[in-house]
């Protein structure tokens, strides 16, 4: 199942947020269910684990684990009244005391579709919600390969989702140019010849070993200047399942690891319905409008923020390391709210106590709520109807979007006005 940056996005801050979740004891429940499981079965079961979790030793532990699971039951109950049967994908819940404190209980529940079909089904009780399942959900499940090369030198690479590893890097040993003439002329041209053949045969060699070995290899592209890499591509040296994965062969300018960057960006039409694509494109239409200074662009939180609420915005980038939040505040003296954003909302809180409020002086501020920057801002945007992309920071590009522009921007319909 394909998920949408957005979506993807949600899936993986409720997972850290669930990652983050902790008990005193083995206290927190993880339940797994299958599509085709029945939820009559599943609440059965979880019955039988309170008479087992009745012989708990210790008395806190004992009495989270059996709040929790009672707490469970009365979820699918209330499901199975309205849905009968599990989600198309299943469902992930997960349930404990999360104070992580001995002298209060804060028994909390969580339930997940995920966005593929979970396989395996689980009851487990441990310190810690168990999550690898839908981890391993969020991963990409296709690799690209990647070869640059010319008589010098040979890089090999892939590319999982947006993150580019370098694989194997080679050197020829074949001789350049010569000034001998005759006999000797012919001689060292053989040499070379032989020289050039056996560092083919190594760079298939490292070929072969390499993407024979990937089961999810979609497709290999192969890259450099000159002749050298039709020369290979022509040769029998690769195995042929190898040889039948090469989608195509493109010049460029290098052949060590900017090469290999290179041949990513001059890969679009062959890798177009790849993320990684996807968003390079988008960071190049916005770095493009920046250049041009036509106001047609808007970057950080402040500018971003207002141009999503006057509908000027037709696409926002959001970076998915942009882990902030907006906090609200208000004062008991004279009722003022104060909006801000702030990295560490727990920091933020012992920070507000005997601070002025800004509006009467008086140090009366109490913390109202705190809000995910990135959740508010695509609210935002789906209320203005603007597009939403989610930007990695696994690229150049990214990097960009999150340390030189805080994480937000946004291309825009018009200008708005000053």
């Amino acid at each position: 199942m394909k998920v949408d940056s957005k979506a993807r996005y949600q899936f993986r801050r409720m997972l850290e947020d669930l990652a983050s979740k902790r008990g005193r004891g083995t206290e927190l429940i993880s339940v797994y269910i299958t599509p085709d499981f029945a939820l009559s079965k599943v609440t059965q079961q979880l019955r039988d684990e309170q008479g087992t979790a009745s012989n708990i030793k210790s008395k806190t532990t004992r009495k989270n684990v059996l709040g929790a699971l009672e707490r469970v039951i009365q979820f699918l109950r209330t499901y199975t009244a309205k849905h009968k049967t599990p989600p198309k994908n299943g469902m992930a819940i997960f349930c404990g005391n999360v104070a992580g404190r001995a002298d209060f209980s804060n028994i909390r529940l969580y339930w997940v579709e995920p966005p593929e079909p979970i396989t395996v089904r689980m009851y487990r009780c441990d310190q810690e919600f168990v999550l690898d399942p839908l981890w391993g959900m969020l991963q990409v499940k296709e690799t690209i390969g990647f070869i640059t090369l010319d008589r010098r030198e040979a890089t090999l690479a892939t590319l999982r989702g947006k993150r580019i590893e370098i694989a194997r890097r080679l050197t020829s040993g074949v001789p350049g140019k010569h000034g001998k003439g005759g006999q000797s002329a012919r001689r060292f041209e053989r040499l070379i010849e032989i020289a050039a053949h056996e560092y083919m045969k190594r760079i298939a060699g490292a070929a072969n070993e390499i993407f024979s070995q990937i089961p999810d290899l979609r497709t290999i592209i192969i890259g450099g200047p000159g002749p050298t890499k039709e020369e290979f591509v022509k040769s029998d040296l690769l195995y042929e399942r190898v040889r039948k994965k090469i989608a195509a062969v493109i010049d460029t300018g290098y052949t060590d690891e900017y090469g290999i960057k290179e041949l990513v960006n001059k890969s679009g039409e062959v890798l177009a319905d790849l993320d990684i694509t996807k968003e390079k494109a988008l960071m190049q239409r916005f770095m493009t409008e920046l250049v041009a200074g036509k106001g047609l662009v808007a970057y950080g939180e402040r500018d971003v923020r207002r141009a999503l609420e006057l509908g000027a915005a037709e696409l926002l980038l959001v970076s998915e390391g942009l882990r902030q939040n907006r906090v609200v505040v208000r004062c008991q003296a004279c009722a003022h709210e104060l909006r801000e954003t702030v990295d560490d909302v727990e920091r933020y809180k012992k920070n507000l106590s005997g601070r002025a409020c800004p509006k009467c002086g008086e140090p009366k501020l109490t913390f109202l709520e705190s809000k995910d920057v990135a959740q508010g801002i695509v609210e935002l945007a789906d209320r203005s109807g603007a597009r939403v992309e989610f930007i990695s920071t696994e690229t150049e590009e990214g990097k960009q979007l999150l340390i030189a522009f805080k994480g937000l921007g946004a291309l825009l319909r018009f200008r708005p006005a000053a």
